[in-house]
Parts: C-alpha cells; sequence; structure tokens
C-alpha cells in the first residue's frame, strides 16, 4: 500500500475520533456543569476564582490588588499561584458577565482543549498519528482525568510550550518561534509548573542553537513571565506570606512509608488496574527512545520536586499528582507506535502484503471501539459524576436556598465542611472554623451553622440531626442555640 495514502487515512481517521472523543468529553461533563458550587475541589477552587471576579468589579482595579483580592474568603490577597487563570476569569467577566456559567467555562473549555492539544505534541514529539491518539485516550480515559482534568488550565499551557517549541526545533520558523514564544510566557504566568518546566526546555533549544536569535528571542518572554509572577506575589500577599504557605506545605509528620502507601492509594482510586500495569513499561519506553527522553525526564523530575517537597499537599489531595499522567504520555505514545508497527508488519506478512487501505482503517477502527467500551466500564461517568459532583453540589443547592440569619456576621461550619469559598461567595460572609467545642460558644443562638451529617465532629451528637434548619442529603444547617445544646449533651 503506498505509504502516503496510509498516512492521510491514518490522518483522516484520527481527526474524526478525536471529535468523537471531545463531543464525549462535553457530553458526560454537562451535568456537571449545570450545577451549583459545593463541597468539592471544583466548589472551593471555582469559589475562589468566583471571589476574584467579584471584588474585582466592586473594588476596582487597584483596590481588588489588581484582581488577587478574595475577600470575605481572607483578607490576604490570593497570590499563591500565578496569575493567567485569575485574569482569564476576569477577561470572561468583561465580556459575558458574572455568573455561574461564566466561571466554569474557562475550566471545561481548556479540558476539551487539551485533547487535541495532546494529540499535536504527540505529533511534534515525532510519532505516528496512530500512536499519539492511542496515547491521548489512554490518558483521557483515566478517572484521574475525567475528574480533575475539567479544573482550572489543566497540563494546556505547558502542553502548548512544549508542542511549540519542538516545532521551532523541527523548524526554526519565525512564525513557530513567535508562537513558541508567546506560549512559554502564558506557561509561566499559569503555574509553578511552568515556571519549572520553561527554563529546561530554553535549555534544550540553547543546546541545539547556543547564544543566537533562535535562544534569545525564546528567553526573552520566559524573562518577562517570571518577572510577572514575581510582581504579582509582592503586590498580592508578599514573599513572605508566600514562603509561609510553603512552610505549611512541606510540615508533613508521617514516615516516608505511609506517604508512599497513601499515594498508591489514590492511585488505585483514581487511575484503572490496565493504567497501572503498562505505566512503568511506559516510563521506560519514553526514556529510551530518543524522541522522547529529553521531556520524559524532566517532566518526571517535576512531579517528585512538586509532590515530595511541598508533600503536605501529595498527602492531603489525591489531585496533587496528577501530572504524572503528562509524565507518562510520550512514552505510552512510544509503547502504542512500536507495538502497532509491528503489528502492521506482521499483518503484511500474514496477508501477503494484501492489505488495503480500508482494512487498516476496520482493524484501527476495531481498537478504537474497544478502547471505547473499556474506558466507558473503567470511567463509570454515572456513577463518578454522583461522587464527586452531584452529592457535593448538594451543600451549595442547600446554601442558595437558605439565607443566613439576619444580622449573622460569619459563616460557621465545621473542619468537615473545609474552605468554603463558594459558601464565602453566595453569603458573603467570612469563614470561621469551629474546630473544638469551646469554639461554639461564639455562634449566637439565631445564626446558621453548615455541618456534614454523615462526618459530625467528635464533639457534636448525632441527636443534632434531629433539629435542622434545612437539610440537603448529607449537609444541613443548623442554628447555634442547637449546636450548644447538642454539644451539651455530649459533654455530660
Amino acid at each position: 500500500m503506498n505509504r502516503m495514502l496510509a498516512t492521510r487515512i491514518d490522518n483522516r481517521f484520527v481527526k474524526g475520533m478525536l471529535i468523537a472523543l471531545m463531543a464525549f468529553l462535553a457530553i458526560s461533563w454537562w451535568p456537571a456543569y449545570r450545577l451549583p458550587l459545593g463541597d468539592s475541589h471544583e466548589g472551593r477552587v471555582l469559589g475562589q476564582f468566583a471571589l476574584h471576579v467579584a471584588n474585582f468589579w466592586n473594588l476596582g482595579f487597584v483596590d481588588s490588588s489588581f484582581g488577587a483580592s478574595w475577600e470575605p474568603f481572607s483578607q490576604i490577597p490570593y497570590t499563591h499561584h500565578p496569575p493567567l487563570l485569575t485574569y482569564l476569569h476576569l477577561l470572561i467577566s468583561t465580556v459575558a458577565g458574572q455568573g455561574l456559567a461564566q466561571i466554569k467555562m474557562v475550566s471545561y473549555v481548556a479540558g476539551l482543549t487539551t485533547v487535541p492539544v495532546l494529540y499535536w505534541v504527540g505529533r511534534r514529539l515525532g510519532l505516528g498519528a496512530f500512536a499519539a491518539f492511542i496515547s491521548t485516550v489512554a490518558l483521557v480515559a483515566t478517572p484521574w482525568w475525567w475528574v480533575y482534568g475539567r479544573l482550572g488550565l489543566g497540563f494546556l499551557p505547558n502542553l502548548l510550550m512544549i508542542g511549540s517549541i519542538w516545532a521551532v526545533l523541527e523548524e526554526p520558523k519565525i512564525r513557530r518561534l513567535r508562537l513558541a514564544g508567546t506560549a512559554s510566557f502564558f506557561a509561566v504566568v499559569a503555574s509553578w509548573h511552568g515556571v519549572f518546566l520553561a527554563p529546561f526546555l530554553w535549555l534544550w533549544v540553547w543546546r541545539r542553537h547556543r547564544f543566537n536569535r533562535i535562544s534569545l528571542r525564546l528567553a526573552l518572554p520566559i524573562i518577562l513571565g517570571m518577572l510577572l509572577v514575581m510582581i504579582w506575589v509582592v503586590q498580592g500577599g508578599g514573599v513572605g506570606e508566600l514562603g509561609d504557605h510553603f512552610d505549611q506545605r512541606t510540615r508533613g509528620n508521617w514516615t516516608w512509608g505511609e506517604f508512599i502507601e497513601r499515594q498508591w492509594r489514590f492511585a488505585r482510586e483514581l487511575l484503572p488496574t490496565w493504567y497501572l500495569i503498562v505505566a512503568l513499561p511506559g516510563f521506560i519506553a519514553g526514556l529510551v527512545d530518543i524522541r522522547t527522553r529529553f521531556i520524559t525526564t524532566v517532566l518526571a523530575v517535576m512531579v517528585v520536586l512538586f509532590a515530595v517537597i511541598p508533600d503536605q499537599g501529595a498527602w492531603i489531595h489525591d489531585y496533587w499528582n496528577f501530572p504524572i499522567l503528562l509524565v507518562l504520555f510520550p512514552g505510552l505514545a512510544v509503547l502504542a507506535d512500536r507495538i502497532g508497527t509491528w503489528v502492521i508488519h506482521w499483518l503484511d506478512n500474514r496477508f501477503a502484503g494484501r492489505l488495503t487501505g480500508e482494512s487498516r482503517i476496520y482493524a484501527k477502527a476495531t481498537v478504537v471501539v474497544l478502547l471505547a467500551v473499556s474506558a466507558l466500564f473503567v470511567l463509570a461517568p454515572t456513577s463518578r459524576h454522583n461522587r464527586h459532583f452531584a452529592i457535593t453540589a448538594m451543600a451549595g443547592e442547600l446554601i442558595t436556598e437558605t439565607k443566613p440569619a439576619l444580622e449573622q456576621t460569619a459563616i460557621w461550619h465545621v473542619p468537615e465542611v473545609p474552605w468554603p469559598t463558594w459558601l464565602a461567595y453566595a453569603w458573603d460572609l467570612p469563614p470561621v472554623a469551629l474546630i473544638k467545642a469551646s469554639d461554639a460558644s461564639n455562634v449566637p443562638d439565631h445564626d446558621l451553622v453548615i455541618v456534614r451529617l454523615d462526618r459530625l465532629p467528635n464533639w457534636l451528637s448525632s441527636t443534632a440531626s434531629e433539629s435542622t434548619v434545612n437539610t440537603k442529603g448529607r449537609y444541613a444547617l443548623l442554628k447555634g442555640s442547637t449546636l450548644q445544646r447538642h454539644i451539651f449533651e455530649v459533654g455530660q
């Protein structure tokens, strides 16, 4: 069969499958898009950005600390992360106004856009169309990505930076160099991961070109991005506050054995068994293949450093090591490439070269269908939607149905409902956590307290669930007087 014809058939087939994959994600993510913000990681993160947007328009550009303010949740501006995501939300609010749909738009669109960009990066690395597509499916088909791939900008800025820089290395045209510089700037101002990756990718360019116009023109936007991030941090909470936050992230009181065991549990919950089986061979393949060796190594070092040094984040949050999916992406594409090449050669020999383009498409379509069926079985979108989104969104439904008490000046919540940015946004009140029983004495009788009925603090009697103001699923609102009465019963 003519090789150029086979390549053209592969490209058309893969593009069709990528569109189908994006359509599946859009349909399976749509139910969560319509839900209110609640007691989930999505609710906490998007609640934060909702506060940024509201304060920006209420206080103005300067008084909102250039968009970093998230009052009343905290009086200290939030600059723990680079500013790009904040400014994208501000841009959307400028064009489309404020609202739940606008707040969720950035994250969900970024998640969908990541799919074709993953494939594009695989192709830029020199991998075949079908191999790059299979690796893209392998990443997207994990529950880990299905849950967290729609939050923030995810892998997108770093993927654009990697792909555009590899395009420059492939053919250093002016247009490609401008794209690489722009992508690098936005990757740096998007995340600490981008701040880490950009200098290493620049060194890879420097290794090829030394100090010529290509390496120097690429260095400038990276340096500008880092300066912007520093200005963002200094004008907001300040370097000292960021240092305190980093110090808190490094204060784990567990052994390394316990840490590894916990990470393995997170992996078992959010990665299918087949992915865990191919992960090590895929990682090795990424290190061995000359096309992917450098990027696999750099991405792996990034994940290890961000997991090990600020280990409290990886201990608490199951999404913390999420970028490991990106580490394995190149290697899994290499595996798919080599296995696919071997299978095609075997089939050509088996059928004495009689394989037609149509036969190849049928074979590849069969593989895709099998992958799709397996992915649906493993993902179980309906049950995962209920667990990660629908149940937790009931907290949001609860607070939209119930207003705070007259003259209530704080959001009282137990630690089992943590970091309620979404509640601060909805009620426009600062949160106060009731850590111990004595804290309840500070709650006025008519003020409302939010609790989780299935995880009440050990100082609160379970009989408190019989005297709620309102209940939605596992979430309830109690009056301060009810709270104190049931603490008294426990004390007796």
